[in-house]
């Protein structure tokens, strides 16, 4: 049996623009004490990882208080407090773990693969929580313990799809991904009535996983949704009329 792990592929890669957009993950997890001693990735990352980019780091609480506690404070703690069990897990953690990998535009997901083998491991060796940073999500460690290495590419497993409860006067709801500078592309956003947010996440989420596979939007471009319904994409730019949502990195605004 071939136990090889194969590339997630970008089958529609091409560059995104002289600047070639950085793909950046970052990984963040809680434990009670130092979990990870070493780190064998045999069998559980492709061939051609990008394992010189990888950054792991150790957080001691006692050494870098601010720094663990920024991620389990604000909304990030509120987000702990929808997604996890108990917020006790992050809590109890006396020291954090990032792991880190960016590559320019790359022409796979591979370092996606990187950072989740090494999270995977340290969740096994004994911790507790994992956040997403890019992607907003809370994840508790035992579910990311069980990550299969030969599992396929899902766009929704490394993406969110928010939508803003307060409404906009003349934007609507803002609904935005979040995550998408793990594949090197702008976060979307859209404004739309209370009743549209459906549609929405799911346009949201088909553009999300074109741009994983490798195509880039970009503004002035047009889109036909059904057949029927013609959208335009502009810079996302945060005004009195544009409700900032804080993205991490670059966006793009989906208007009708």
């Amino acid at each position: 049996m071939d136990s090889r792990v194969e590339p997630w592929s970008r089958p529609a890669h091409r560059p995104s623009g002289p600047s070639n957009r950085e793909a950046a993950v970052l990984l963040v997890v809680c434990a009670d004490d130092e979990v990870l001693t070493g780190l064998d990735l045999t069998g559980v990352v492709p061939a051609g990882a990008p394992v010189d980019a990888l950054d792991v780091r150790l957080h001691r609480h006692s050494e870098n208080p601010e720094w663990v506690d920024g991620f389990r404070s604000g909304p990030l703690r509120d987000l702990a407090a929808r997604e996890l069990p108990d917020l006790r897990l992050i809590d109890d953690a006396t020291c954090c773990y990032s792991i880190q990998v960016r590559r320019p535009d790359p022409a796979d997901l591979t370092h996606l693969q990187l950072a989740w083998a090494v999270a995977a491991a340290a969740s096994r060796a004994g911790a507790t929580a994992v956040l997403d940073v890019i992607a907003h999500d809370w994840s508790l460690a035992s579910s990311i313990a069980a990550l299969d290495p030969h599992r396929p590419f899902t766009v929704l497993r490394e993406i969110s799809v928010v939508a803003e409860s307060e409404e906009t006067p003349g934007f609507g709801h803002a609904v935005h991904t979040r995550g998408m500078l793990k594949f090197g592309r702008p976060d979307l956003v859209m404004g739309v009535p209370q009743d549209g947010i459906g549609d929405a996440a799911q346009i949201l989420n088909h553009l999300a996983g074109m741009l994983a596979e490798g195509h880039v939007l970009s503004p002035g471009q047009q889109l036909r949704i059904n057949g029927e319904r013609a959208l335009t994409i502009v810079p996302y730019t945060p005004n009195d009329l544009v409700p900032d949502v804080q993205l991490i990195g670059e966006g793009l605004l989906i208007t009708p």
